[in-house]
């Protein structure tokens, strides 16, 4: 036979250190996937120059260009979404974290080393941050927390 809890007799702290916790994680979240973006937005910019100084194919480097900056611009949105407690910064920024692993880990195999290990940090760091936020994210129908 189960009772129903006396008032005050649940732990106030529970609830206000989860609280502190997700106030201190989401800033940091945010700032990984902006810093990813303004990063993105550095390499489309170098591919744009070496477009312009002949150094690349015109087709490939413009191509690539466009793309970095529409995952750059994703990014963006991803962490005010994070900011702003909802869930397209979750699924986005998670996702393009294993991405980030993947392209981070060929770059290691590539033989640049240091970018690759940049980008493989960045991502794991990330990726924990965003997957410890996804329980107090609330639902679209307003349920659970």
């Amino acid at each position: 036979m189960s009772r129903a809890p006396r008032p005050g007799s649940e732990s106030p702290a529970a609830p206000a250190t989860a609280s502190e916790r997700d106030l201190r994680i989401r800033p940091v979240a945010a700032a990984l996937l902006a810093l990813e973006a303004v990063l993105l937005v550095a390499v489309a910019t170098f591919c744009f120059v070496g477009v312009s100084g002949g150094q690349l194919d015109g087709r490939f480097g413009t191509g690539l260009g466009v793309f970095l900056l529409l995952f750059a611009a994703g990014a963006a949105v991803a962490a005010r979404s994070i900011l702003v407690r909802g869930r397209f910064g979750l699924g986005y920024g998670i996702t393009w974290q294993l991405f980030q692993a993947l392209v981070g880990a060929s770059m290691l195999s590539g033989g640049l080393v240091w970018q690759g290990a940049l980008a493989l940090v960045v991502a794991i760091a990330a990726f924990l941050l965003l997957l410890s936020l996804v329980r107090s994210t609330p639902l679209p129908t307003g349920e659970g927390r």
